[in-house]
C-alpha cells in the first residue's frame, strides 16, 4: 500500500519542477540551509498532492490510456476516496511545515495549489479548455515554483520585471511539453471529451507549436544578450549546452514526421537523458558563480 501510495505521488514525473524551484532558490542569493531544506519538502509535498489529486479526477482518461493506465488509481490499486485522503494528508503536512518556516510563503503555496487543482477539478477543469491548458500548465510548473523558490532566501522584493524575464523561458519550456503530453493522450482524451488544445486542433499542429514553444525559449537568453540584460560571457553556457540539444531535436523531427505514442516515448526518453545531464551542468555553473564570485 505505501508502495503504491509512493508511486502515485509521480515523483519522476516532476522533475522539472523541482528545478524550477531550486533555480529560483539559489540564482539571486544562497539560502540558509535549513530554510532550504524545510520548503523543500514542503513544496515537495505539495506537489505530491497536485499529481495524486490529478489522478483522482482523470482516473477514466486514465483508464483509456495505454501509458496511464497502469497509474494507482486508474488501475484500482488504490480506491478514489483513499486517493483524496492522501491528497489532503499531503496538503496538511506541506502547510505544517510552511508555518514552521515562514508563514508568509503560504500564499504562494495556495496559489501555486489551488491553480493547479483548477486544472484538473470541476466546475473549471481547464485542462479542458484550449490554449488555457498549456497555458496554466506553464504557469503552475514553470513560474509559480519559480516564484516559491524565489521566496527561500526571502528575495521576493525583486523586481516584477527581472522575474517575468527570468521566468519566461521556464513557462515556454513546460507549456511547449505539456502540449507534446498532450499529443500522447490525445485518443484517451478525444474518447472522454477532454478538449485540450491539441484534441481540439490536432497532433500535427500541437507538435508545431510546442517546437515553437521550445525555440522562442532557447533564443530568449541571446535576445536578453543583445538588449543589454544579460552578460555576454554567460552566453559561453548555452553554447556548451547546444551539442545536447541535438539528439532531442533529432527525435522531435520524428515526432513531427510520425506524432504517434511510440514516438513521444522515443522523445521523452531524450530529453530526459539529456535534460537530466544539462541541468546538472546548469547547476554546477550557477554554485560556481555564487562560490567564487566569478
Amino acid at each position: 500500500m505505501l508502495g503504491d501510495c509512493f508511486r502515485a505521488c509521480r515523483v519522476e514525473s516532476w522533475f522539472g519542477w523541482l528545478s524550477n524551484f531550486g533555480l529560483g532558490s539559489l540564482l539571486f542569493r544562497l539560502p540558509p540551509l535549513q530554510r532550504e531544506v524545510i520548503v523543500f519538502f514542503a513544496f515537495s509535498l505539495a506537489t505530491a498532492s497536485i499529481f495524486v489529486l490529478n489522478q483522482y479526477f482523470d482516473r477514466e482518461a486514465d483508464r483509456e490510456n495505454k501509458v496511464k493506465s497502469t497509474l494507482p488509481v486508474a488501475s484500482g490499486r488504490i480506491t478514489p476516496r483513499r486517493a483524496l485522503i492522501l491528497s489532503l494528508t499531503l496538503v496538511i503536512l506541506c502547510f505544517i511545515l510552511v508555518f514552521v518556516v515562514d508563514v508568509h510563503l503560504l500564499p504562494l503555496f495556495l496559489v501555486y495549489l489551488g491553480l493547479c487543482t483548477a486544472y484538473s477539478a470541476p466546475p473549471l477543469r481547464l485542462k479542458t479548455v484550449p490554449i488555457v491548458d498549456f497555458a496554466v500548465s506553464g504557469i503552475g510548473a514553470g513560474l509559480l515554483p519559480f516564484l516559491i523558490g524565489l521566496g527561500v532566501p526571502q528575495q521576493l522584493n525583486i523586481s516584477v520585471s527581472l522575474i517575468v524575464l527570468t521566468a519566461m523561458p521556464l513557462v515556454l519550456f513546460h507549456s511547449g511539453g505539456h502540449i507534446i503530453q498532450a499529443v500522447g493522450d490525445y485518443e484517451a482524451d478525444r474518447k472522454t471529451g477532454v478538449h485540450s488544445f491539441v484534441v481540439r486542433y490536432g497532433r500535427k499542429k500541437g507538435v508545431l507549436v510546442a517546437g515553437f514553444m521550445f525555440f522562442t525559449a532557447a533564443l530568449l537568453p541571446f535576445t536578453y544578450s543583445a538588449f543589454g540584460l544579460l552578460s555576454p560571457g554567460h552566453l559561453l553556457l548555452f553554447f556548451i549546452l547546444l551539442p545536447l540539444s541535438i539528439p532531442v531535436t533529432v527525435h522531435y523531427t520524428n515526432l513531427l514526421k510520425n506524432p504517434s505514442t511510440t514516438s513521444i516515448s522515443d522523445l521523452h526518453k531524450k530529453a530526459t537523458k539529456y535534460g537530466a545531464i544539462a541541468l546538472a551542468i546548469l547547476w554546477g555553473y550557477i554554485l560556481l558563480i555564487k562560490t567564487t564570485g566569478f
